[in-house]
């Protein structure tokens, strides 16, 4: 997985951070700052244009205040049911494409079966307002980005330097798009990437129990996202979805603990997928001070599958992960950068992601 980015996504993103503002003067010379839990979604992809509520941050704001909050994910994804994998490693073929009689094969194969190899982008803007002195409001816009893989030659490398198994990799050409799936009520074939395209609007209300917190606050949060328009592979799910989330957050000198449980109503594009359904997402985090104005931040989490009707278990168990982070601040700039690691059911969420994300805070006068 990898960063990226356009230009003027990168252009914008500067100018976000270099205005000057009073945020500085909030953070005393001896303070430490804590931001709270990196803001990752799920990255899946038929989880991809769902809703799912991000971790509440932990900044200290007062009344008037907005932020404008620039998110950047890019990953690689191959992901296959070990049927599919059993087949391209039977033809004995070494960096053959998929002929038509293969995607036949595999649909042919007994029970469900699905390959997913291809890399997508999420470039999320979120501006933020802080209307109360307890209540707040954020309107987040999403933009996907899609790709063949170019990253495919590098992950292919890292694995073999480290003699990591390629997990059938080398049976297909580099740099290629495909979705197959064939599952119990509904088949995918897609051999074209969708189209670079803004996805599905989230608007969400934020409640702090404490205006300034000192040890300890609950924060509770309703969300909605929007379809702007009909249900469009990976990009809208052409429903609204709606959820809910508590945040639990308590400070300490240096450290912070932080535990966030969301529900989301999840409307499903497709009933061969799954119905529709309430999805649980349970994060659990931890982060340090390392220096003024530099935190280190891991986190854990777990949500369930968005694929339940079929009858494989790599596609629809839970989907658990863990992410690394630094997060650094200064004069109301924040500046994080996340490594996502797969901790299980590696064929249904992507292996490795990396995250890098600008924010700016700005008060009123």
């Amino acid at each position: 997985m990898a960063n990226r980015k356009s230009g003027s996504a990168w252009i914008v993103a500067l100018a976000f951070c270099s205005a000057g503002t009073a945020f500085a003067q909030a953070e005393s010379q001896g303070d430490w700052q804590t931001l709270g839990l990196m803001r990752i979604r799920d990255m899946t992809p038929w989880g991809l244009g769902r809703l799912d509520m991000l971790p509440a941050h932990a900044v200290a704001a007062t009344e008037g205040t907005f932020a404008f909050e620039f998110n950047l994910s890019y990953q690689n994804t191959w992901a296959l049911s070990n049927n599919v994998l059993d087949y391209l490693e039977g033809r004995g073929l070494t960096r053959a494409p998929l002929s038509s009689a293969d995607v036949n094969a595999i649909v042919a194969l007994p029970g469900d079966a699905y390959l997913v190899d291809g890399e997508y982008g999420l470039m999320d803007l979120t501006l933020h307002y802080r209307f109360s002195s307890h209540w707040g409001a954020y309107l987040t816009v999403p933009y996907l980005a899609f790709n063949e893989g170019f990253l495919d030659s590098t992950i292919e490398g890292f694995h073999e330097s480290f003699g990591f198994s390629t997990a059938g990799r080398d049976t297909t050409l580099r740099n290629q798009w495909q979705v197959i799936a064939k599952l119990e009520n509904t088949t995918y074939l897609i051999s074209d990437r969708p189209s670079n395209d803004l996805g599905d609007p989230v608007v969400g209300f934020r409640y702090s129990l404490k205006d300034r917190p000192d040890k300890w606050n609950l924060i509770a949060e309703v969300a909605a996202k929007i379809p702007r328009g009909s249900e469009e592979f990976m990009v809208s799910t052409g429903k609204a979805d709606y959820g809910v989330q508590l945040s639990l957050q308590r400070f300490f000198r240096r450290n912070a603990l932080y535990a966030t449980l969301s529900e989301v109503r999840f409307g499903s594009p497709d009933i061969g997928l799954a119905v529709d359904q309430w999805i649980p997402t349970l994060i659990l985090g931890w982060e340090t001070r390392i220096t003024q104005h530099l935190n280190f931040i891991l986190q854990t989490y777990a949500s369930r599958s968005t694929v339940q009707e079929t009858n494989l278990d790599e596609l629809s168990a839970n989907k658990m992960q863990a992410t690394l982070g630094l997060q650094w601040h200064n004069r109301g700039n924040v500046v994080r950068f996340g490594i996502t690691e797969n901790l299980a059911s590696f064929n249904n969420t992507p292996d490795v992601g990396v995250t890098l994300s600008f924010a700016h805070v700005f008060l009123r006068p």
